[in-house]
């Protein structure tokens, strides 16, 4: 009888260790889904932001806007025929 209850009670201990772990397991799964979660919202305020960026870089380097800007700000101007110089490489 005694080995009846103290197998009864030790599977009684497995049963509550094993419900322990299953909810510590459900406890990590949750905390890495909010880890997840968090990153991935990261993930796409940063697509956002390359988004305008690339939008941003393509305004500035467009090839008309150089020139204005050099004319206007630096008071560049494009050079005559007298104003260039041809540079040749001797072989």
């Amino acid at each position: 009888m005694s080995g009846t209850v103290f197998f009864i009670a030790a599977l009684a201990a497995l049963n509550v260790c094993t419900a322990m772990a299953v909810v510590y397991s459900k406890h990590l799964s949750r905390e890495r889904y909010a880890t997840i979660s968090e990153s991935q919202q990261l993930i796409d305020e940063l697509d956002v932001q390359w988004s305008q960026l690339q939008i941003e870089e393509s305004t500035f380097s467009d090839h008309a806007r150089v020139e204005r800007t050099a004319s206007e700000r630096l008071g560049m101007v494009q050079p005559g025929i007298d104003g260039t110089v041809m540079i040749v490489r001797k072989p």
